[in-house]
């Protein structure tokens, strides 16, 4: 496993952090029991990985449940980062929301603090629930003053809006994009990444494979015509790495990973074979600036 600095902090973190999205297995395969989600927690730390991100979101807490058991007790060092947003409903972003759903949170967590604490989809906020007299930024701010977290993030899918709340406040120290930068679109990339990079601001790139349509979900997705619009994009990358000595899941983790202002892929994996997968890139090997101008050039 190789690490990296984590934007404007001392932190040196993972390439590879495990998401929890899928603790408990897919939902078109079946729920999984919470031993299956805290085995994949405990495979991570043995693999290195010492980043681990969630969300109340994620199965209505039931993967702050499964991390809260799974680290209880865990003496290497590792960071662990959650979320405001969605729970409890209706979530409105107001001061007294937040600190029930944070404080909901600590209880699933096990904890009494946590390392990280990001807004979840900012677009959900808005720039007045960002920034607004006793909304989201000022209570997080608060959480932090009372060392119930160590530092601020954020998270979304509003590109722009992310941006410039990054120009506007220097509060963050991270920001997660999600299916904005990978081998088939790197908005992100051209919109995000530069303004984060300027403030020192960790870069997390979430789903590295697009939801797994570059993985193990791209039949599935076809069949259901999600991300059609993708579909062309595919065609030519995969074409253009036909002949490349590893499969298209490798090369799309190798490609983020030889930016090396992205501090973490953020990979949301639902069986140990998939975490295995993505940490095995984390070598220090890189893709070569002539591929990845190939793989840029496809539109």
């Amino acid at each position: 496993m190789q690490y990296r600095r984590f934007g404007k902090t001392d932190w040196q973190v993972s390439e590879i952090g495990l998401g929890g999205s899928w603790f408990y297995g897919r939902p078109e395969f079946g729920l999984k029991p919470f031993s299956y989600g805290a085995r994949i927690v405990e495979r991570a730390l043995e693999l290195g990985i010492n980043y681990f991100d969630t969300a109340p979101l994620y199965g209505q807490g039931r993967s702050e449940e499964v991390l809260g058991t799974a680290l209880k007790g865990v003496a290497e060092p590792y960071y662990l980062a959650t979320k405001v947003g969605y729970y409890p409903e209706p979530f409105d972003y107001t001061r007294d929301t937040v600190w029930r759903g944070f404080e909901a949170s600590l209880k699933r967590l096990k904890r009494d603090k946590v390392d990280l604490l990001q807004i979840h989809e900012a677009e959900q906020a808005g720039r007045e629930g960002i920034f607004g007299t006793g909304r989201t930024l000022e209570t997080l701010l608060e959480i932090r003053e009372q060392g119930l977290t160590q530092h601020i993030g954020l998270t979304g899918s509003d590109l722009g809006l992310m941006r410039d709340v990054l120009k506007e406040s220097d509060a963050f120290v991270s920001v997660i994009t999600f299916c904005k930068y990978d081998l088939l679109t790197q908005e992100a990339k051209d919109i995000l990444v530069p303004t984060a990079a300027e403030r020192d601001v960790a870069v997390i790139t979430a789903s590295p494979l697009h939801a797994g349509l570059l993985g193990s979900k791209r039949e599935l997705w076809m069949e259901n015509g999600r991300f059609a619009d993708l579909y062309d994009t595919l065609e030519q990358v995969e074409n253009l790495l036909a002949d490349q000595p590893e499969d298209i899941t490798h090369i799309a983790l190798r490609y983020l990973l030889s930016d090396p202002r992205v501090s973490i892929l953020l990979s949301g994996v639902a069986s140990i074979e998939e975490l295995e997968t993505s940490v095995s890139i984390a070598d220090g090997h890189y893709l070569p600036a002539e591929l990845i101008a190939q793989i840029e050039a496809i539109k």
